[in-house]
């Protein structure tokens, strides 16, 4: 059983003792915070000009926002049913076509389960020695020093 350690010792302070450390100049590394918070506020812009429109409020900045898209609360919601619909519609659909694949289909049996490898296969194939293969079928530990597969000449 292992003893637990006192915590200052698990304790990691920022910068010291981390497993991956990279060099990146400071203009990647301020390009990439910037695209980040760029696209952190873009999801953000996003997500509440969907929602303004479904609970139908406006305030300044989304109505700002709306009146240069030239679009209304309703335009939105139509948008929205729309793509609600369509999502049904195809999810049905492909519970149909489920449906008659498995009924059409279902009682066939294509596949065969692979036949088991033979040993007289495996010393057809020539990429092993046979008294290889027998050490690999007996032994429980077997450490070989170089592969003993051989190369396959392309």
């Amino acid at each position: 059983m292992e003893l637990s350690r006192s915590r200052n010792e698990t304790e990691q302070l920022i910068g010291e003792d981390v497993l991956i450390k990279t060099k990146r100049s400071f203009i990647r590394s301020f390009i990439e915070i910037l695209l980040t918070i760029v696209f952190w506020v873009y999801t953000f812009v996003v997500t509440w000009f969907f929602t303004s429109a479904l609970l139908n409020q406006n305030d300044r900045y989304i109505a700002t926002l709306k009146s240069a898209l030239n679009v209304t609360n309703t335009d939105i919601r139509d948008l929205i049913s729309f793509g609600v619909l369509v999502m049904i519609s195809l999810s049905i659909l492909l519970f149909v076509w489920r449906t008659y694949n498995k009924k059409r289909y279902g009682p066939l049996k294509r596949r065969k389960p692979p036949v088991p490898t033979t040993i007289e296969d495996l010393n057809n194939l020539g990429l092993i020695d046979a008294s290889i293969i027998e050490r690999l079928q007996q032994d429980k530990v077997i450490i070989f020093e170089k592969n003993p597969v051989k190369e396959l000449d392309e």
